[in-house]
């Protein structure tokens, strides 16, 4: 059934909400990483559920049917759904890197997860203005 653009955009914004709270969760274990306060069980841990929270999400909202003019806005967001699981990825990548205790290596990934997950943030913040910014028109 397809939905209304106003329901289509509260879900939006309930979508990217989650993904916000990703966000956080995933930030704050990429800090944990950086000051070497967490262990890698505890990472695996952390990373494992943050990468089902974004698996959720994105087959919550792929599973939505906007109305056409609406269309162009819920590929926005799946696309940069997407880029927040290659966030995630890396971040995965380094756990497993500095487990196999291949620290140079596992260095570089974390960095990377750090730029990856900046520059998604760049992308991040716009969409969702965009998304308010449509709810509250009249």
């Amino acid at each position: 059934m397809e939905l209304t653009k106003k329901q289509f955009l509260k879900k939006s914004a309930n979508c990217l909400d989650e993904s916000g709270k990703m966000i956080l969760l995933i930030r704050e274990l990429i800090d944990l990483e950086t000051c070497g306060s967490l262990d890698n069980k505890e990472a695996y841990k952390k990373i494992n559920l943050i990468i089902n929270g974004i698996e959720s999400v994105f087959f919550n909202y792929e599973e939505l049917n906007p109305p056409s003019k609406c269309v162009s806005l819920k590929l926005k967001i799946l696309n940069i759904l997407i880029v927040l699981q290659e966030v995630v990825s890396v971040n995965y990548e380094y756990i497993t890197t500095s487990n196999e205790g291949n620290d140079e290596i596992a260095a570089l990934k974390l960095l990377n997860s750090k730029i990856l997950l900046e520059n998604f943030r760049k992308e991040f913040i716009p969409l969702t203005v965009e998304v308010d910014s449509y709810l509250t028109k009249k």
